[in-house]
């Protein structure tokens, strides 16, 4: 048998569907069989397939985007920050009392809602709002779930020395605030609204500390009324992210104070620093 021969239904099906080349003029945008063009999508793969092969495919990474998180991560921190504030400073309920309340807020809107903001941040590519609102979201959760009953937190702290326990929150407060102060040095570049919530969240976690080691109720106060200026300085700059020329009639002032220098990389191309 001569294998070089096609066979009869290899003919067969040379015959009844042509060449590509014959597919190609039939499915062509300009001769679709009597019927209206066809655009087809560009195969991304190289070649000329037949038009069947071509298939509609998602778009890679790259030029997949996200929404800005950045609002819904300050706007959650700022909204339960000002409330914890006022409760610890006593501005609504006496001093020490009302935080159970926010059990339940602390867990869900500042901890899983921030925490899904720096995630969304991260995969933005904002490596810095990732950082700082998964971290506070965390923080936030681990806060709301000590004070669910049957978790054993406050049980277990309530066979400890109050002392003990009161320097075991300066300690946790101290660590923090370090954490705190190199997000505050990485917004020394950045503008005036951003500055300023740093600043004060810096001061509210270093009063606390001091409160907490020293036992001293006005110093942990202080520290409370600086969170809440830094809550509400968090509401202001989620409201700057949300509120501009397209949906309000002007943008929130921030104060862009810096301007990055040009720079020439290696080919001589200008960009910014």
């Amino acid at each position: 048998m001569d294998i070089t021969q096609p066979s009869a239904g290899a003919g067969a099906a040379t015959t009844d569907h042509g060449s590509f080349t014959e597919q190609k003029s039939q499915m062509s945008p300009l001769n679709n069989g009597g019927g209206p063009p066809v655009n087809y999508p560009a195969y991304p793969y190289g070649g000329e397939p037949a038009p069947q092969e071509i298939r509609i495919i998602a778009p890679p990474v790259q030029f997949r985007r996200f929404g800005n998180a950045a609002a819904l991560g300050l706007i959650t921190f700022g909204i339960c920050t000002v409330q914890q504030s006022m409760m610890d400073a006593g501005m609504s309920v006496g001093y020490g009392h009302g935080t159970r309340s926010m059990t339940a807020q602390s867990i869900s809107v500042a901890g899983i809602a921030q925490f899904a903001a720096g995630l969304w941040q991260i995969a933005n590519g904002d490596t810095f709002e990732g950082a700082a609102f998964t971290s506070f979201g965390a923080s936030w959760f681990a806060k709301g779930l000590a004070q669910v009953p049957g978790v054993g937190v406050e049980a277990y702290q309530n066979n400890e020395s109050p002392d003990l326990v009161r320097k075991q929150k300066g300690l946790i407060a101290l660590t923090w605030g370090f954490w705190v102060t190199i997000l505050l040095l990485g917004n020394v570049k950045s503008h005036v609204a951003n500055i300023v919530l740093f600043a004060t969240l810096n001061l509210e976690i270093y009063f606390e500390c001091a409160g907490a080691w020293t036992g001293d109720e006005r110093i942990t106060k202080t520290g409370a009324w600086f969170g809440f200026f830094c809550g509400l300085s968090a509401m202001y700059n989620a409201a700057a992210i949300l509120l501009n020329e397209e949906n309000f009639w002007f943008n929130l002032p921030v104060g862009n104070w810096y301007t990055p220098t040009p720079l020439r990389d290696e080919e001589g191309d200008l960009y910014e620093e």
